[in-house]
């Protein structure tokens, strides 16, 4: 017996090498008296041709070796003529060849024992006594130079007389571990049918009926009847048994149904493969007279079969293969081999493969015979007659047929009649019958017994045939082998003709059956047989049927696979015989035609390598398999079971679908996972929508653009799953929801009708079937309802379906997830978010653009746009693509791509600057129109035409073919508009629509005939559409507005078409039709209104007709929503009186708009500029203002609270009270109060009482009706932090600062138990949806679980995140989040307890979080004063709420997930339409805090700078273009500085250097100390720049010599303060520098030496600027501005007004009005008042207010008088200018333009008089700026107090305040030093680049402009000497 475990030998034997032979002296010789080097020259003599047969015998070979080494007896018995008598215990038993084999073999073993006396260990390894009787390959185990010869002569001696010369070197063993284990039995798994539900399919049934069936039991399956079929592990399997066998009725219906199946398979006169396969399934589990009546149905069924089937032979032999043995009978295997020996008869002379066939089924029913013990064969009659046919062969050079011919010759040897195997090798000698291979040893398959066995026979055989003179040698060739046969039956000799090779193969295919695949393996390599070619060829094949049975592993085909190979390449013996390598090659290529992508990948490669050392070879005619595959349905189960047939229509349906896909390029697109997710996270959506298929989800939403290329995915993803698909796979059906009537209505059965399935047949698929349902354009469905829902899929006997359902982006709102949300199968609504998934189309990347163009170039279509021009190459492509401006972003689309892929050839020409070309979106489209109709005329030129259609085409050239054309889209979008309301696809047939408008487009007139198949239109039978539903949109777009049509648009030429465009008037659709739910359309239409300024204009014109004209109403309103959307704005526009309800001017800009009387019920503001709009007396009912108002507390909000039915909401507040408010008008109607800070508030689930916590560490229970305190609970010894009812709402859980949780009894106020486990104060706890579990947070890093009921811990989280301060259970309790102090949420799956998702946006601590009542929205507060929604099954954020100005504490949903509330120090209670907050971020996002700003030297240019880039804006209209400048590490920039003339930008990084940067060029860097940037400033003159550092030094850097490099100023350590502002004077005679102490230093800068220091206020000097005259100083500090007039050695005007410091300051040029900007979010315009004779006074004449982040810069105009911009940290740049009322008292602020204003702005808004505001909206509207009506007269009469309430008032300061003190100045008091006035030194880095032109008319001081610094010390006019002691002495001062 072999051993599973012992080692199998090497790859390739390993040689001896020349060290090892020489390595012991003792044992080496030469090389002339070798033993091998005598083996060689005696194997030479021995095939001498010069000699005689006789002479040249291996004896006389053997005797010379036997002389050279001393053996003379040996030697002299050799060489005497005839062989000595020996003794009998010497006599041998074999043939004198095979004696002499066994010399030679005696004789290598004699030679390796004298090599392992010698010591050689290597050769002893090589000389193994497991390797066969094959001489060469012992010899070839030793390699040394002697035994070449010796190799040589014996392989020549040995030669088979079928080796093949052109093999390389080989070894003769090949590996025994390429399969490297045994393995179960091969089964299909099959699941076992519930109880009492329907059969699926036939192998479904036939698994069933085995096990039901009486043999079968669990503890020995082997035993079982039929074991292809398994289901799940033994257990499993028998309680199905024992449930169905309790219920008689239902085995018996089981057991029964097999016989019904037998009887419809019998009715069929045809029979198909599949209706074959699936009754040789039932045939081992049916009853013997069942089986009986199949088996003699199948029989006659091929004897009265006219033509041979090839299935049903097949079929007909795997049934008496698989049968049981008691269940066949002798007469039918004489009937068999009756008709087959006819077919045998009759197929010879046919068709040799009907021969090869029909000679391998005798050879199959022959196997059975002599396995099964079939008796009762008339040995003679039949024998004979067999043996006859067989000899009928003799003739064939086929070596397929010659092979079955010998196998069913050997296994006609072992069936004779009443012979078994074992009774026919009886009569082989008893030493051969002792080895024998016995049935028994192959059925218990023991690898040893069946070698040993094999060894004796094959020894037996050649010692009893040899003598006989029948067989010359051992083996011989195929065909040889099969021509012998054929000559001894046709001599009658067909006695003793059994051969080993047969029974070898026998013993193969049950090793191979049993998955005894390591002992298959070790038989191939150790079967003494395996020279034999008939051995090897039924190996092959064998292996071949391994490699293409999908029923085995991929792993175990692979590795048969690579036996093949390791055969074919390296066993020396494997293949001599040239029909054997030409039979491997055949069957790796059938092995290649398999569905399994990776085995024919495999079997193709190797082919290759194979057909590369061997050459051609035939193929093989006949298919490899060694049974019948698995039905894909089961027809004759359906019928057995009265089940409509569906497998044939789905048959005929996948048919058609795969021959309807157009293929075309495809480049996989990518995707991320929602709509605001970023760009960085791509994935592949072929990949993702695989991994929805194979998840538990039912809907996966795919979203993009139009173009984005959904369909073209899901034609792709439905193409692959029909090419894949198998029966009783998930079926794939593709729906386009716009050609569905109502899909919202069973649209699945209507698209099965469509596909001409039956009732009957929809409903089996409903009730039995599962489908994959790609539903195709929702937004083309014009239902906007949840289809799943609707449609009730996944219902209990419903559709069982996967929906994959695709929208275009522009269709959806932000709260689209419930449209495409499945109904959840459970009591809980929220699991459905789990069961949804969305997958959202990302713009084509570069990459994939090339990817296109690749496929595309090669597209021989695409030559044909080129006519007789060169044909672009890709990378010519790429050049046009990349170098026309705005094309790389349009194409990115990939629809757009393929239009201007086709348009390109006709736009460029070949000397045209590219960089003139200007492309639009809606331009391509106007291209793609007039190249498709241009392209149609020249193809109708060409075409053959009848009379009548040759008449109707020159009257269209006549018209003008294109304007035909385009008139004839038009006409046709607008009808389908008015007649079906847009759907995209037309039925016309003309039978029954020839009198509709359908005729007129579609009818048989000849030229609408031309004109229909001329334009982009497709046709599928009767239904007609356009190409793209985005054509159709462009098209209707073009109904209301068509351009002036040029031939080409981007090269205008003279003698093109053109098409006069007419004013829009009443008929137009603009007036029919309201425009706003059609994105797409309108985006065509803002296209337009930018290139087109007469569009413009005619949109303006409509909206002022409706001021008189009502009729005009939905043009106005459809033409301002148009504008707005095209960027359009309404700045000082008077709108008086329009009429434009539900006009939708969200992110509109309408500052100071007059909107008095107009008719706006219904518009939506969302976002809108309003500041100074005016809408007294305005309908404004239904107005939307996307927002709510906030309530405004007396102190901190803790803690905020909804009722769990929404209609209360609590507040908890930080001076002990609790405000309730009603939250249908959030009026207050409870406000109590209690001792110390309310921390927490919670209502209880029935909404009748609310808990809190009081004085620090009680807890109180208040009733909600009459606000009474019910109960007090008391036991915490620290403030309590958190609280909680759990969801039954009898108890209360409470956390605290003493590190425990107490859970109490919330009707009797008794604590239930005290949760102790956390090191330090608990901050927040939490019961579960379910009441099952706590959880509690803690500052000592852990979220522990408790168990509510008993108090028990349970598992403790920890993280590396350190602090936990807020968690919140998920509604559907999976997942709980936790807040953490770094601003980290994280999700913890409660039940594995393992870490999910990390969300991660805030900066400080997470204070809270909430989850959305259908758990798909989490929010978030934080310390960072920020309220973050996220997407909770994405971890997506889609929101940023920052109207907070404080910590926010926090954060709450409303019960029904509408509303969003906040909560934090700033005393304000948000609240938040979530709806709109969702909206809000898409815009939000694109935030870039713009840090800088500077206008060009004519004024018409403003350039912004922020932290990543530069823009440039045109100064009156806002037009944005690009910039060059060129930053070289613009993510460091920390500081930065425009010069006055706007050419140059100076940047200081935080790597401590200062550039200074043009648009063009980029010149060196300026560095050299050692601390970063941090304040910078220009000179007037743009030659010198100023900066300080971290380490409180002023440097001066002069751009006239880069090199230099001046430190003015460095401030020792123990000066404690920091340069805070640095200014040069308008004529850059001079620098001030003013730092955070109050004090500055004045410096020259021709000299570079201070000039004066002093200290004029005692705040922090954070900005400075000088006047235009440089009479005066502006100082901004904390929260004041200081005008300081140089007469006065200290400032003497303070302006208040500002809250928060102030970070920005300007004068006018002018000098009489400055503007500041602060961080409270205001810029405030202050205008000088000096009347005659009197003290100068400021005041602030205009607040700035709306803004939604600090200002950060503020520039006037030199130029244009009056006219600023800001700079804004919300990302806005706006420019204002300052005009006067028409009476000239009052000063107005009117915006010119600005960026960035998609925000709800209402300051100064009016609405006096407004109908139909509703109170919450006034309140809204009020609190963002708005005038409050009720206050106006007040404020008349009293405007002089609310101008000093404001304390916007100049403040004279006294001359005592400049002496005064406060605690920054004493604190430097006598502890500062002078500052050290260093020489200017060298630094070898400095950037010097210029913007245009030349700044040398700058450079110069003007001597003429000197500055009156009258503050200077006196002593400064004075002498040198003189001057010098007044600077040290200030300097001492400081």
């Amino acid at each position: 017996m072999i051993n599973d475990s012992q080692t199998t030998p090497p790859r390739s034997p390993p040689q001896f090498t020349q060290t090892t032979r020489t390595s012991h002296p003792t044992t080496t010789q030469s090389a002339n008296n070798s033993p091998f080097s005598s083996i060689g020259r005696a194997a030479k003599a021995a095939v001498n041709p010069t000699r005689t047969l006789k002479s040249r015998s291996i004896g006389h070979g053997l005797a010379a070796i036997y002389v050279e080494q001393g053996n003379l007896a040996s030697a002299t018995s050799l060489s005497r003529p005839s062989t000595p008598e020996l003794s009998d215990k010497d006599k041998p038993t074999s043939s004198p060849r095979t004696r002499k084999r066994n010399i030679i073999s005696n004789l290598i073993r004699s030679l390796k024992v004298k090599t392992q006396k010698g010591g050689s260990k290597a050769g002893t390894n090589r000389l193994s006594d497991d390797s066969t009787n094959s001489s060469d390959y012992r010899l070839s185990s030793v390699d040394s130079e002697d035994t070449e010869e010796a190799k040589h002569a014996l392989s020549r001696t040995f030669k088979s007389p079928y080796s093949n010369d052109r093999l390389p070197a080989r070894s003769t063993i090949p590996r025994m571990d390429i399969f490297p284990q045994n393995i179960r039995p091969t089964a299909v798994r099959i699941d076992l049918p519930k109880l009492y539900a329907r059969i699926d399919s036939t192998p479904q049934l036939a698994l069933c009926m085995s096990l039901l069936h009486k043999r079968y039991n669990a503890v020995n399956q082997q035993e079982a009847l039929f074991s292809y079929f398994t289901s799940m592990n033994a257990d499993a399997q028998l309680d199905w048994v024992s449930a169905v066998k309790q219920d008689p009725i239902e085995q018996s219906q089981i057991c029964s149904l097999g016989t019904r199946m037998v009887d419809e398979f019998a009715k069929d006169a045809f029979k198909d493969s599949v209706m074959i396969t699936e009754l040789v399934l039932l045939g081992p589990v049916l009853d013997n007279e069942t089986f009986r009546s199949l088996l003699e149905s199948v029989i006659i069924d091929f004897e009265q079969s006219t033509i041979l089937s090839i299935d049903l032979l097949q079929g007909l032999v795997q049934l008496v293969q698989y049968a049981p043995p008691e269940s066949l009978l002798s007469d039918d295997m004489v009937k068999m081999f009756s008709i087959l020996r006819v077919r045998l008869h009759d197929g010879h002379h046919q068709s040799l493969e009907h021969a090869f066939h029909i000679t391998r089924a005798v050879s199959k029913l022959l196997d059975v015979m002599a396995e099964h013990k079939v008796e009762g064969l008339d040995q003679i009659i039949e024998h004979e007659h067999i043996s006859g046919v067989l000899s009928g062969l003799q003739g064939s050079s086929n070596p397929y047929l010659m092979y079955q011919a010998c196998y069913a010759f050997q296994a006609l040897q072992y069936a004779l009649d009443d012979d078994t195997p074992l009774q026919a090798l009886v009569r082989q000698p008893a030493e051969a019958v002792e080895g024998s291979v016995k049935i028994s040893d192959v059925l218990k398959l023991d690898l040893g017994a069946v070698l040993k066995g094999l060894g004796k026979l094959q020894e037996a055989i050649v010692s009893t045939t040899e003598p006989a003179g029948t067989v010359s040698k051992d083996v011989c060739s195929l065909m040889d082998s099969g021509r012998g046969v054929l000559d001894r039956l046709k001599q009658g000799k067909d006695e003793e003709q059994k051969r080993p090779w047969y029974a070898a193969i026998i013993a193969a295919n049950a090793f191979s059956r049993a998955g005894q695949l390591k002992h298959l393996n070790q038989l191939i390599c150790k079967a003494p047989c395996r020279r034999d070619p008939l051995f090897q060829w039924g190996i092959c094949e064998l292996l071949g049927d391994i490699a293409s049975d999908e029923i085995w592993d991929t792993t175990v085909r692979q590795q048969a696979i690579d036996l093949l190979e390791e055969l074919y390449k390296n066993d020396a013996v494997w293949g001599q015989d040239d029909s054997v390598r030409s039979w491997m090659l055949n069957i790796i290529y059938q092995v290649g035609t398999v569905n399994d992508r990776a085995i024919s990948t495999s079997a193709a490669a190797l082919l290759k390598d194979m057909l590369h050392t061997q050459g051609t070879a035939s193929r093989l005619p006949y298919p490899l398999r060694n049974r019948l595959p698995l039905p894909p349905f089961s027809p004759i189960l359906t019928r057995a079971l009265a089940i409509p047939s569906v497998e044939l229509d789905l048959h005929r349906l996948r048919l058609q679908r795969l021959q309807e896909y157009k293929g075309g390029i495809f480049i996989p697109p990518l995707a991320k996972p929602g709509l605001k997710a970023k760009d960085d996270g791509l994935f592949s959506l072929l990949e993702k929508a695989q991994e929805f298929l194979e998840s538990e989800r039912q809907v996966m939403l795919v979203l993009g653009d139009s173009g984005a290329g959904k369909s073209a995915f899901n034609h792709q993803l439905e193409h692959r799953l029909w090419t894949d698909y198998k029966s009783e796979d998930p079926i794939p059906l593709y729906i386009n929801l716009s050609d569905i009537d109502r899909p919202d209505q069973d649209m699945i059965a209507k698209q099965l009708r469509f596909h001409d399935f039956s009732d009957d047949q929809i409903q089996e698929l409903r009730l039995y079937h599962q489908f994959i349902i790609i539903c195709d354009g929702y937004d083309e469905s014009q239902q906007p309802v949840n289809l799943h829902r609707t449609n009730m899929l996944n219902q209990p006997r419903q559709w069982n379906t996967k929906m994959i359902i695709s929208c275009r982006t522009q269709f959806l709102g932000p709260t689209y997830f419930d449209r495409f949300k499945p109904q959840p199968d459970d009591s809980c609504p929220t699991v459905s978010r789990d069961l949804f998934q969305e997958a959202v189309i990302a713009p084509f990347s570069k990459d994939q653009i090339k990817d296109y163009l690749d496929q595309y170039v090669q597209d021989p279509e695409s030559a044909l746009l080129f006519q007789n021009k060169p044909v672009w190459s890709v990378e010519e492509y790429m050049d046009k693509l990349t170098n026309i401006p705005n094309l790389m972003d349009l194409v990115k689309n990939p629809f757009l791509l393929t239009l201007a892929l086709k348009v390109l050839p006709d736009l460029v020409s070949p000397h045209r600057n590219l960089a003139s070309i200007h492309i639009t979106r809606v331009g391509l489209y106007d291209l793609f129109i007039e190249q498709t109709l241009e392209i149609s005329k020249l193809r109708l030129e060409t075409n053959t035409l009848t009379p009548e259609e040759l008449e109707a085409f020159g009257t269209l050239v006549d018209g003008g073919f294109v304007r035909r054309g385009v008139d004839y889209l038009r006409r046709l979008a607008d009808a389908i508009f008015q007649e079906q309301d847009g759907n995209l696809m037309v039925q016309y047939d003309h039978q029954n629509d020839r009198y509709t408008w359908k005729a007129d487009f579609f009818g048989t007139d000849p030229e609408v005939k031309l004109l229909r198949d001329s334009c982009p239109l497709t046709r599928n039978g009767t239904q007609y559409r356009f190409v793209s539903r985005s054509v159709l949109e462009y098209c209707f777009s073009c109904v209301i507005y068509t351009p002036a049509w040029i031939g080409n648009q981007f090269d205008p030429q003279d003698d093109m078409d053109s098409f006069v465009f007419q004013a829009l008037n009443s008929d137009s659709p603009l007036f029919e039709r309201n425009f706003l739910e059609q994105s797409s359309i309108i985006q065509f239409l803002c296209d337009r209104v930018k290139a087109h300024p007469d569009f413009e204009q005619q949109l303006r014109d409509v909206i002022e007709q409706s001021r008189t004209d009502s009729g005009a109403a939905i043009a106005a309103t459809n033409a301002i929503t148009i504008l707005v959307k095209a960027g359009v704005s309404f700045h000082g526009a008077n709108l008086r009186g329009v009429k434009i309800p539900g006009a939708d001017l969200s992110d509109g800009q309408f500052d100071s708009v007059q909107f008095q009387g107009a008719d706006l019920s219904g518009v939506k503001f969302s976002r809108c500029w309003m500041r100074q709009m005016d809408l007294s007396g305005a309908q404004l009912e239904g107005a939307e203002f996307g927002e709510l108002p906030y309530l405004v507390e007396a102190c901190f909000v803790n803690a905020c609270a909804y009722s769990p039915d929404g209609q209360m909401f609590g507040s908890a507040l930080s001076d002990g009270c609790l405000a309730i408010y009603n939250t249908s008008t959030w009026t207050r109607i409870h406000y109590i109060q209690q001792f110390g800070q309310v921390h927490d508030i919670q209502f209880s689930p029935d909404s009748q009482r609310w808990v809190s916590s009081g004085d620090g560490y009680t807890l109180r229970l208040w009733d909600c009706t009459s606000g009474r305190e019910d109960l007090v609970m008391k036991g915490h010894k620290y403030d309590l932090n958190s609280m909680v009812f759990s969801p039954c709402g009898t108890r209360v859980a409470s956390a605290s600062s003493d590190r425990t949780v107490r859970l109490w009894n919330s009707y009797t106020g008794e604590c239930l138990s005290v949760l102790e486990g956390h090191t330090r104060c608990v901050n927040c706890v939490k019961f579960s949806p379910d009441g099952r579990q706590l959880v509690s947070c803690s500052m000592d890093g852990t979220i522990r679980f408790w168990n509510p009921e008993t108090g028990e811990p349970g598992v403790v989280l920890s993280t590396l995140l350190g602090e936990v301060y807020s968690v919140a259970f998920t509604p559907d309790g999976r997942w709980v989040a936790s807040g953490h102090k770094t601003g980290a949420l994280l999700l913890w799956n409660t039940s594995t307890k393992e870490l999910g998702p990390i969300l991660r946006g805030h900066t400080k601590i997470v204070t809270n979080i909430a989850f959305s009542s259908n758990g798909q929205w989490i929010a978030s507060s934080s310390d960072d004063k920020t309220v973050r929604l996220w997407n909770a099954p994405t971890g997506i954020l889609m929101s940023i709420l920052n109207a907070h100005k404080e910590h926010v504490r926090t954060v709450a949903f409303s019960p029904n997930g509408l509303q969003l509330v906040s909560g934090g120090w700033d005393s304000k209670v948000r609240l938040w339409d979530v709806k709109t907050c969702l909206s809000n971020f898409a815009v939000q996002g694109q935030n870039t805090n713009v840090l800088k700003m500077g206008y060009s030297l004519d004024g018409q240019a403003i350039l912004s700078h922020s932290r990543r880039t530069v823009r440039q804006w045109d100064s009156m209209t806002g037009d944005g273009g690009s910039v060059s400048f060129e930053f070289p590490d613009i993510l460091s920039i920390g500081t930065k500085e425009f010069p006055p003339d706007g050419n140059q930008i100076a940047n200081g990084s935080r790597d401590r250097d200062v550039r200074k940067n043009s648009r063009s060029i980029s010149g060196a860097n300026a560095g050299g100390w050692s601390e970063k940037v941090d304040v910078m400033a220009y000179s007037p003159c743009c030659r010198w720049v100023a900066f300080s550092d971290r380490n409180n030094s002023l440097h001066l850097k002069d751009f006239r010599d880069p090199e230099q490099l001046h430190t003015l100023l460095e401030l020792n350590q123990s000066v404690k303060t920091t340069i805070g502002a640095i200014a040069f004077s308008r004529t850059g005679h001079h620098l001030l520098v003013g730092s955070w102490n109050g004090k500055v230093w004045l410096f020259g800068l021709q000299t570079k030496e201070l000039l004066a220091s002093s200290r004029p206020i005692k705040e922090r000097i954070l900005v400075a600027t000088f006047s235009p005259n440089g009479q005066q100083l502006a100082l901004g500090s904390d929260s004041s501005i200081y005008i300081w007039d140089f007469q006065f050695k200290t400032p003497r005007i303070k302006l208040r007004g500002h809250s928060d410091m102030a970070i920005c300051l300007a004068y006018s040029p002018c000098g009489q009005w400055l503007a500041s900007g602060s961080e409270d979010k205001t810029a405030r315009i202050w205008h000088r008042q000096q009347p005659l004779g009197e003290k100068e006074r400021w005041s602030c004449v205009s607040t700035l207010g709306a803004f939604f982040g600090a200002i950060h810069d503020v520039v006037w105009n030199s130029v244009t008088p009056m006219e600023f911009v800001t700079a804004c940290r919300d990302g806005s740049v706006r420019v204002w200018r300052i005009t006067r009322d028409d009476g000239g008292d009052r000063v107005l602020v009117k915006l010119l333009w600005g960026s960035n204003l998609r925000m709800l702005c209402t300051s100064d808004l009016v609405f006096k008089d407004a109908i139909g505001l509703s109170p919450t909206d006034q309140r809204l509207l009020v609190q963002r700026g708005a005038v409050d009506p009720t206050l106006v007269l007040k404020e008349d009469e009293s405007a002089s107090a609310l101008f000093l309430e404001e304390d916007e008032t100049t403040e004279l300061l006294s001359s005592g305040d400049e002496d005064s003190d406060d605690s920054l100045s004493a604190r430097g008091a006598g502890e500062e030093q002078g500052p050290v006035i260093s020489r200017a030194r060298r630094t070898p880095r400095i950037t010097i680049t210029k913007y245009s032109g030349s700044d040398s008319s700058s450079d110069s001081f003007s001597s003429s402009d000197e500055e009156d610094l009258s503050w200077v010390s006196s002593s400064s006019s004075s002498s040198e000497s003189e001057g010098g002691e007044a600077k040290e002495e200030l300097c001492q001062q400081m």
